[in-house]
């Protein structure tokens, strides 16, 4: 994945990284609480993309420190410049794989993350890892998505694509955003990774995925994945399933926007 993500997979979250802060912006203070971050503390962010929780935990974090970690190298040159934009000297970001990267022992207080987790080609090697580089005690607090059936905002339109078009995904493809979508897969992940206390409170309810049904069509629609199969489509049947999604999405439509469902686990811990 390291290629994707520091090739047209990160290109594409940079130009959209104003459209993604605002579908997700809810989802930060609830990691920031369940951390319990504190003035003075060293935070970890894994997977912190273009910088969203880094910045915001660097608010809290004064006379401590605040270091992303993330694989792909145009997400974090956006982070940089967005953190030097708001001042936010003690925060500090690194190209790195959390999975592998060798941390400096016991060097930080909390670990954070807002869906940066679910991606790890072995989670257990990936949480030992970054266990390692909390000390006793730290916390950690991190969002991931539940079920795709209970993400419309997420499988919605991919739905639509796979149902017309059945063989353009390999069959049994891995669903990395949905990994830890159940609770008892992450429990054994995390207590068989050096980490006990472990919590998953539900956060659920309709997020704005953007302005009209044209927004939302043109965030989908750019994405590489379904950019990429939709182009090797008939462009008539094509035509029929963006009709369809458009529909889909008209009835999610409003004055203020569109809205689509979301559930996701606030997952807290604690470093044994």
């Amino acid at each position: 994945m390291i290629p994707d993500w520091n090739g047209e997979q990160g290109h594409f979250w940079v130009q959209q990284q104003r459209h993604q802060d605002a579908v997700l912006e809810t989802f930060i203070q609830p990691v920031l609480d369940g951390a319990a971050i504190e003035p003075g503390q060293n935070v970890l962010d894994i997977g912190c993309g273009c910088g969203a929780t880094t910045r915001a935990a660097g608010h809290i974090a004064i006379q401590g420190g605040v270091l992303g970690v993330d694989i792909s190298g145009p997400m974090l040159g956006l982070a940089q410049e967005l953190a030097a934009d708001e001042g936010l000297s003690n925060v500090d970001f690194m190209q790195a794989d959390a999975q592998t990267y060798s941390f400096e022992p016991a060097a930080y207080d909390a670990m954070i993350s807002r869906f940066g987790v679910m991606f790890f080609e072995d989670p257990h090697v990936a949480f030992t890892n970054i266990a390692t580089a909390l000390r006793p005690g730290a916390r950690l607090a991190y969002v991931c998505w539940q079920p795709a059936k209970a993400n419309p905002h997420i499988s919605l339109p991919m739905r639509a694509i796979v149902q017309a078009f059945p063989d353009a995904l390999p069959r049994n493809a891995p669903q990395p955003p949905f990994s830890m979508a159940d609770p008892e897969t992450v429990r054994d992940l995390l207590s068989g990774s050096g980490f006990t206390e472990i919590d998953l409170a539900p956060i659920v309810g309709d997020v704005r995925v953007g302005n009209d049904v044209d927004d939302v069509m043109h965030h989908f629609q750019s994405q590489p994945m379904a950019k990429n199969i939709l182009n090797a489509q008939v462009p008539a049947e094509v035509d029929k399933v963006i009709a369809q999604i458009r529909g889909q999405l008209e009835s999610h439509a409003g004055p203020d926007g569109v809205f689509l469902g979301s559930a996701a686990w606030l997952v807290t811990a604690q470093r044994a």
